[in-house]
C-alpha cells in the first residue's frame, strides 16, 4: 500500500510537475531560518522556549538515530524496481530510511514553537501544522521516504514534546534536579552512542553493491553522539557560568543576534570545510552534529556576554 502510494506520487512528479517546489519545501529544516528560530528565541526573547525547541531538536534526532539505527529500514527505491526517486532528494538521503529526519526536525521546531506557545497564541498551530505536514508530503512526493517513515517522525517528536514539559517542569530551579538531569542525559546519550556503533549492522546486496555499508552506518553514531552532547554540556555549562537574562534592550538583541549568526556562519563556512578534509567521517560528523548547537547554548551566550560587560563598564 505505501508503495503504491509512492508510486502514484512519482507519476504526478513526472507528469505534472512540482518536483522543484517540493524540493525547496524539504529544504527548510535544514534552512538558516529553521536553524535561527530556537536559537533567536534563546538568546533574545524567552530562553525556556529557545531550551524546549532546542531539547527537541536534538535529542529528537539522538532517538531518531538509535531508531535508523536500530531498524535499519532500506530507502523505499530498494523495495520496489519501480521506484525512481527525485536524483535531488536522493543524493542527499542517507543511509537508512525509518525514520525520517527531516520532519522529525520540522516538527521539532515549527510544532515544538506552537505546541509552547499553545495557550497564548494557539492560532499559530494551524500555519505550524501545515509546514510539518508540507515537509512530511515533500519527503514522500519526492520518493525518499514512506508514509510510515513521516508519520513515525511526527508522532514521536509530538509525544517528545510532552515528556520535555514535564521534565523541565521538574528540574524548575532545583539544583539538584538539574544535575540529575544533566548527568541521566550524559549516560543515556553514551549508551545509546555505544550501541549503535557496537551493533551488528546488514550487509544485504543490490545490484552487486552492499545496500548500506556498515562503517558507515556505524558512523552514524557519532551523529547521535553529537547532538546528545552538544545539548547536555551546552545546557548545563550555560546555566552554570552564565545564566544570561534576555531582558535586556533591543540594541543588546540586535547584536546578540549579529554576534550569533555570524559565529554561526564561521562554522558552516569555515570551520566544516576544514573538518572535512582533514578528519575522519567519524570525527566530521561528531563536530558537524556538535559545533552549532553547542555554539548557540554555551559558545555565543559567553561571547556576548563578555561583550555587554565590557561596554557596560
Amino acid at each position: 500500500m505505501d508503495l503504491d502510494y509512492l508510486i502514484f506520487l512519482q507519476d504526478l512528479r513526472e507528469n505534472w510537475g512540482g518536483e522543484g517546489f517540493f524540493t525547496l519545501v524539504s529544504s527548510l529544516p535544514k534552512s538558516a531560518l529553521t536553524a535561527l528560530i530556537p536559537a533567536v528565541l534563546f538568546w533574545c526573547i524567552n530562553k525556556h522556549a529557545g531550551i524546549f525547541l532546542l531539547f527537541n531538536a536534538e535529542i529528537g534526532r539522538v532517538i531518531n538515530e538509535l531508531l535508523k539505527g536500530t531498524f535499519c529500514v532500506y530507502r523505499p527505491w530498494f523495495k520496489d524496481v519501480d521506484l525512481t526517486p527525485s536524483e535531488h532528494a536522493m543524493a542527499k538521503a542517507s543511509e537508512y530510511s525509518f525514520p525520517s529526519g527531516h520532519a522529525q526536525f520540522t516538527t521539532a521546531i515549527y510544532g515544538g514553537f506552537s505546541f509552547f506557545y499553545r495557550k497564548i497564541l494557539p492560532w499559530l498551530i494551524i500555519p505550524c501544522g501545515l509546514i510539518v505536514l508540507a515537509v512530511a508530503f515533500s519527503r514522500n512526493f519526492l520518493g525518499v521516504h514512506t508514509p510510515q517513515d513521516v508519520l513515525v517522525a511526527i508522532a514521536y517528536s509530538i509525544g517528545l514534546f510532552f515528556v520535555a514539559e514535564k521534565i523541565f517542569t521538574w528540574i524548575g530551579k532545583d539544583d539538584e534536579r538539574k544535575l540529575i538531569f544533566f548527568v541521566g542525559g550524559l549516560i543515556s546519550v553514551m549508551i545509546i552512542f555505544a550501541w549503535l556503533y557496537f551493533k551488528p549492522y546488514p550487509e544485504d546486496v543490490f545490484n552487486g553493491k552492499v545496500i548500506v555499508d556498515p562503517l558507515s552506518a556505524r558512523a552514524n553514531a557519532f551523529d547521535a553522539l553529537g547532538f546528545g552532547l552538544s545539548f547536555f554540556l551546552g545546557w548545563f555549562l550555560e546555566q552554570k557560568f552564565i545564566n544570561f537574562k534576555t531582558k535586556v534592550s533591543s540594541k543588546d538583541k540586535l547584536w546578540r543576534v549579529i554576534i550569533g549568526v555570524g559565529i554561526l556562519g564561521v562554522i558552516a563556512v569555515a570551520i566544516y570545510p576544514l573538518l572535512k578534509i582533514f578528519v575522519s567521517l567519524e570525527t566530521y560528523k561528531f563536530f558537524k552534529a556538535f559545533l552549532p548547537f553547542f555554539a548557540i547554548l554555551f559558545i555565543i551566550p559567553l561571547i556576548f556576554t563578555k561583550v555587554e560587560q565590557k561596554f557596560k563598564r
